[in-house]
């Protein structure tokens, strides 16, 4: 449930910097037991704590207000943080106290991340635009057409191949990096990138209606067994967060943003998972061929360090 991701955040700081010997005690035990550990959203089985009474809202938010004072207060007042009015600056690092401070401003940015997908999942009569949430980008206004069978180079540009120059690069970071890293991102890697292609562009929502229109998902020989094993429990036909606005068949569609339902656009970047990603580079394979002896993939982590930098 969505209480548990407005009470996780706030707890994470509290239990860390009890670990670090910052806090010497909990701010609330039982909250910092149950908002510690969430379920997880890739085992389909895991969802037992949804059966469980949840706090209120407004109990959580007094417990954030709490936790803030809490932590504002370590931050005044711990001796790790004394810099003796300047003149002897601290150095927060992985061997400070401090460092389970950083490690929750990072926390909370990915859930910052992670819940505005939450939102934009819920029913959009259960959610409401805050007062001051920014517009969208004005390009939401400016529609090409009102075309729901979008077509290449007028509803959406086209999106060539270009050669990428491969070449040798360096994954990871050091240990002393001065930021805050989770334990996935220290260490050292060397990756000789061979050259490839990459798409011009981002996949669009107008390219990716192509394949949904052929009917990719139903069709099994375009997905990994993982990914249509999630396909099938999902009974997704279509992208998420793809509204449709005509008839059963007809694959005419909307677009969901966080908080507003708008006309579709076309030449957005679509939202799709990795699974739908895959099918879609095998559907688009078999359909138009590729332009090497290799199929269409999802780029590596390696090869999107150098798209960057080309």
């Amino acid at each position: 449930p969505q209480i548990f991701y407005y009470g996780h955040t706030p707890c994470l700081y509290v239990n860390k910097l009890r670990v670090a010997g910052v806090l010497d005690k909990p701010v609330n035990a039982y909250f910092e037991s149950i908002f510690e550990v969430g379920v997880d959203e890739m085992l389909w089985d895991d969802m037992h704590k949804n059966d469980m009474v949840w706090p209120t809202v407004r109990e959580v938010y007094e417990y954030r207000k709490d936790v803030y004072d809490t932590v504002v207060n370590a931050i005044m007042n711990h001796p790790s943080l004394d810099d003796k009015n300047g003149t002897e600056p601290v150095m927060v690092n992985q061997n400070h106290p401090m460092w389970a401070l950083f490690m929750g401003f990072e926390h909370e940015r990915i859930h910052l991340e992670t819940s505005s997908v939450l939102f934009r999942e819920t029913p959009i009569e259960l959610v409401q635009k805050p007062e001051n949430w920014p517009h969208l980008h004005p390009s939401a206004a400016e529609l090409p057409t009102k075309s729901t069978r979008p077509v290449e180079g007028v509803d959406y540009p086209s999106n060539n191949m270009l050669a990428v120059k491969g070449k040798t690069i360096q994954l990871g970071k050091p240990l002393d990096f001065p930021s805050y890293g989770w334990d996935n991102e220290y260490g050292e890697r060397t990756v000789s990138v061979p050259d490839f292609m990459a798409s011009e562009h981002m996949v669009t929502n107008g390219e990716f209606w192509q394949f949904v229109a052929d009917g990719g998902y139903r069709k099994k020989e375009f997905w990994c067994d993982d990914g249509w094993a999630w396909r099938k429990h999902r009974n997704i036909k279509w992208p998420f967060f793809w509204t449709p606005v005509g008839p059963q068949g007809s694959h005419e569609y909307g677009l969901r943003t966080i908080f507003q339902e708008i006309p579709m656009r076309w030449d957005w970047p679509v939202d799709v998972t990795y699974y739908e990603s895959k099918a879609f580079c095998r559907w688009k394979t078999a359909k138009e061929g590729s332009p090497t002896s290799n199929p269409f993939r999802v780029l590596t982590e390696a090869e999107h360090q150098i798209i960057p930098r080309s």
